[in-house]
């Protein structure tokens, strides 16, 4: 028998029952596509969390307390200096050559007001190296100088939605805008950055720490965030080692103690990132087979009744000639062209709906790694062969008289 005939066969029976074979992939197209939404969002937030890293550069180190969330709260509360200052960064710039630059961090959530509209906000108090260190662009206006620094002088860089949302028009820089604790004059607005996941950089808005630090209990002050910038001639890994070794010097923290801070070079938290979007990947590839199962399980009813339907076409063929293989072959490839379609749909659909949530939540299209294409089609085709395969037998081994004879 001619090698096509049996896929020609194939698919003359589908395009006979076109809407019934539609229906059949749709399991198949929700669970690949749901595996494309997955690996494009999860790609999507990784890339965007590295570019935000690539700006800082790969010379600069995150320094922070550690928290709650790092570890058991009962190894957490017998940690001793769990606090991280300013003066303790400071000492660490004077103590260490090699660290050339110490940028301060704090965030708050509050409500920021003008012209009777009010928008909540991402305040982040810092000082003037923070827009050149993370790469950020003014659209309008100026960075912090140091007499902003030093005089605590109430003055905030906006980020670029934040006029449209308090009614700001024509310029803005030099109006006045308020939080529930000061009047702060508007100095710079930042070029459009892009939301990420819930998070959108348009609507922080920076003042000076020193600003910002009456406002803060004493707990807060002890709890302040830092980027190290380390000399160009020093490793990252080595620079982020250094750090915390001075760190637990100038602190006081003995030998077999564990610190209070953690240090985190672009390595580190690359690889963090990278082992969190994994777990969501697997976690989510995981739950999806559901779908896929449920699919394959219609697949294989689907054929099931096809045979039913078709035994007497099947005897007809036996009678003439066909071999048991080849109406084997014939349904195996009935069931394998239904999931390779529904594979190759759920790609398509799972794409665009992609593209679509990662514009609105990271703010980017994330790239479909090749392997998960080679699996939304590789996958689907499994389970269509091994979900097909019973019915195929089933239909292989009719008896070709009593299918003749069958109503």
């Amino acid at each position: 028998m001619d090698v096509l005939e049996p896929f020609q066969a194939a698919l003359k029976a589908l395009r006979a029952n076109k809407l019934r074979s539609a229906l059949t992939t749709l399991g198949i197209i929700i669970g690949v596509a749901a595996v494309i939404i997955v690996v494009s969002l999860v790609q999507g937030l990784e890339q965007s969390v590295l570019k935000q890293i690539e700006r800082a550069g790969s010379q600069t180190l995150f320094v922070r307390p550690v928290m709650p969330m790092d570890m058991p709260y009962e190894e957490y509360v017998k940690i001793r200096n769990r606090d991280l200052t300013l003066d303790d960064m400071r000492m660490l710039q004077r103590s260490v050559p090699m660290v050339r630059q110490v940028t301060p961090i704090f965030f708050q959530a509050t409500d920021l007001k003008a012209n009777g509209r009010s928008t909540s906000v991402n305040l982040v108090m810092t000082d003037d190296t923070y827009i050149e260190l993370n790469g950020i662009n003014l659209q309008a206006g100026r960075n912090f100088v140091a007499s902003d620094m030093r005089l605590g002088n109430k003055v905030v860089i906006i980020g670029s939605k934040i006029p449209e949302r308090l009614g700001i028009r024509g310029n803005p820089i030099g109006k006045l805008v308020q939080t529930p604790s000061m009047s702060l004059e508007i100095i710079g607005v930042m070029e459009e950055q892009g939301a990420t996941m819930g998070h959108d950089p348009d609507t922080n808005i920076f003042i000076p720490l020193s600003a910002g630090l009456p406002m803060l209990t004493d707990e807060q002050r002890r709890q302040l965030m830092f980027q190290a910038r380390v000399d160009s001639k020093l490793n990252a890994d080595d620079g982020a080692d250094l750090v915390k070794e001075a760190l637990r010097r100038l602190k006081g923290v003995k030998p077999k103690e564990r610190e209070g801070f953690q240090v985190f070079s672009p390595k580190q938290i690359t690889n963090i990132i990278g082992n969190i979007t994994g777990v969501i990947t697997a976690v989510a590839g995981g739950m999806v087979s559901i779908a896929l199962l449920v699919g394959g399980i219609g697949i294989m009813n689907i054929m099931l009744v096809s045979v039913t339907e078709r035994t007497r076409e099947i005897g007809v063929r036996k009678a003439v000639g066909a071999k048991r293989r080849d109406v084997l072959a014939q349904f195996l490839i009935e069931a394998a062209l239904l999931s390779v379609f529904g594979g190759a749909m759920g790609i398509i659909l799972g794409y665009i709906i992609g593209a679509l949530l990662g514009n609105a939540l990271v703010g980017t299209v994330g790239s479909i790694p090749l392997w998960a294409v080679l699996c939304a089609f590789g996958i689907p085709a499994l389970i269509g062969v091994s979900f097909g395969l019973y019915p195929a037998w089933k239909a292989s081994r009719l008896d070709p008289i009593e299918s003749l004879r069958y109503e």
